[in-house]
């Protein structure tokens, strides 16, 4: 199958939001953000669709007219161009190098070379057709309070898991199990591949699966993380908090922070309790625990 790449680029954090939300729902595979350092308030947001389906292109041609014409700043002229799949693959490898997060974490593309130092936790990955790198700073926050939590021993579940970095960046760091989770069978079917290329192919102690935040496999999980659209995370905080067990952590990110207040008071009238903010740019990330009293008399 071939493809039309649509791209916008140099967006704000509210536009790449609002475009993210827009491919997601209409191309193949979903949105892909990317950003690179240093230039972290500059983000490009991309998907691509069958180059057949002109029905699909027109629909998202008409709704970013909309949108450019609804925000204040107006949106770029998005950039169009035919790509075979093979060449959309092939385009990540160009501008994908390893790149340090944090303390410890080296995110190493697939074909890449790199000789790691004595304390370099590697992720390997390869974002397959439409997934981005992880770099993200919504998820470079998520892996810097990660590494600053003691998960040997826990366990954590991943819910719109995208290419599976943050799973793989809890089982490097001694986390006892992980479920990864994404509503799109392209996403499972690169974390898979993920997980196998870093030695933690499908088993009880890492699970991938298509799903969503209510298919949290019949448990509770002491760590729930969800890096995904603010307006998604309020509509699954149900799930979400039905899914992390007493005294555990809710990691949510891919909020921009004119979308904090609503998460907050989403969370809020869930009996969350706020415990950790982060910031990087635009992009926030906030970590919740249930209420002590919640957890002593659950509501029911």
């Amino acid at each position: 199958m071939d493809f039309i790449e649509i791209a916008l680029t140099d967006l704000n954090g509210e536009a790449a939001e609002t475009i993210g939300e827009l491919f997601n729902r209409y191309g193949y595979g979903g949105a892909v953000m990317e950003s690179f350092p240093p230039n972290f308030d500059k983000v490009t947001v991309r998907t691509v669709i069958p180059s057949e389906d002109d029905h699909r292109l027109r629909e998202i041609e008409l709704m970013l007219t909309l949108i450019g014409q609804a925000l204040p700043g107006g949106l770029p002229v998005p950039r169009l161009q035919f790509v075979g799949k093979s060449d959309w693959a092939e385009s990540w490898k160009a501008h994908f190098h390893p790149v340090r997060v944090g303390r410890s974490f080296v995110i190493k593309p697939s074909w890449r070379d790199y000789a790691p130092a004595a304390d370099d936790l590697i992720i390997e990955i390869d974002p397959g057709l439409a997934f981005g790198s992880g770099l993200h700073p919504t998820t470079q926050l998520c892996l810097k309070i990660l590494e600053d939590m003691p998960l040997p021993g826990k366990t954590l579940f991943d819910v719109g898991t995208g290419s599976g970095i943050l799973a793989l960046a809890a089982l490097k760091l001694g986390i006892a199990r992980v479920r990864a989770v994404d509503i799109d069978d392209i996403a499972v079917r690169v974390t898979q591949e993920n997980f196998e290329r870093n030695g933690y192919p499908q088993s009880a102690e890492a699970e991938v699966a298509v799903g969503s935040a209510g298919d949290a496999g019949g448990r509770q999980w002491d760590i729930v993380v969800a890096n995904i659209l603010a307006n998604t995370i309020i509509e699954l905080l149900p799930d979400l908090k039905a899914a992390l067990a007493p005294g555990g952590s809710l990691i949510l990110s891919g909020i921009i922070a004119e979308q904090e207040a609503s998460v907050a008071v989403a969370a809020a009238g869930h009996r969350l309790r706020l415990s950790e903010r982060q910031v990087e740019e635009d992009w926030i990330a906030l970590v919740f625990s249930v209420t002590p009293s919640e957890s002593l008399h659950p509501a029911g």
